[in-house]
């Protein structure tokens, strides 16, 4: 197999070869793309560094944000309840404090955020949900995900840069994805 995987190799560059000729695609592929694969494969083994303090500080400020947040929901809802349900959100939004239903789906009421984002200034839980969500997911997928992806010994956190993911032909980043993080908030 191995042999077999070695020869096609050789067989597909010269297919590759005569189509990047045939599309005038050489000057681009030779002077640009091939040199950036060398700029990304040093960028991804050098890292990105990552202060684990700061990370953690900002994970435990964020965590008690959620905690007061929480707080308000459960105290502009009338009752505790799991913010987190989508069945026990709708029937406080909707049935308890008769907010306008915007959409419905097939096992009830929907809550997601186009829905949240309508009923902004119709009742104080709404904003505090939507900060809630946003806080939540920031410290889930961030600070507490990213954490686990840091290398301890070096503080360093290694992506995979793509270089022809993206049909604009812009770069892009996985495991993890450091373009979603958020950089409008504080």
């Amino acid at each position: 197999y191995a042999g077999w995987a070695v020869s096609m190799v050789h067989e597909l560059s010269v297919e590759f070869k005569e189509q990047l000729k045939k599309n005038q695609l050489e000057e681009l592929y030779y002077r640009i793309e091939l040199p950036l694969v060398e700029v990304l494969a040093s960028m991804e083994e050098y890292g990105i560094k990552v202060d684990i303090t700061c990370l953690r500080r900002m994970a435990n400020e964020i965590g008690e944000k959620i905690t007061i947040l929480l707080e308000e929901i459960y105290q502009h809802a009338g009752e505790v309840f799991n913010v987190n349900s989508t069945k026990q959100l709708g029937g406080i939004l909707f049935e308890k404090l008769k907010l306008p239903v915007i959409k419905k789906t097939k096992t009830g009421y929907s809550t997601d955020a186009e829905v949240l984002e309508k009923l902004v200034g119709q009742h104080a839980v709404i904003d505090r949900l939507l900060e809630y969500r946003m806080l939540t997911k920031l410290k889930s997928t961030y600070l507490d995900g990213l954490e686990g992806l840091v290398e301890k010994q070096t503080s360093r956190l290694h992506t995979t840069f793509n270089q022809t993911v993206t049909a604009t032909g812009r770069l892009s980043s996985s495991e993890p994805n450091l373009q979603n993080i958020p950089i409008r908030t504080e």
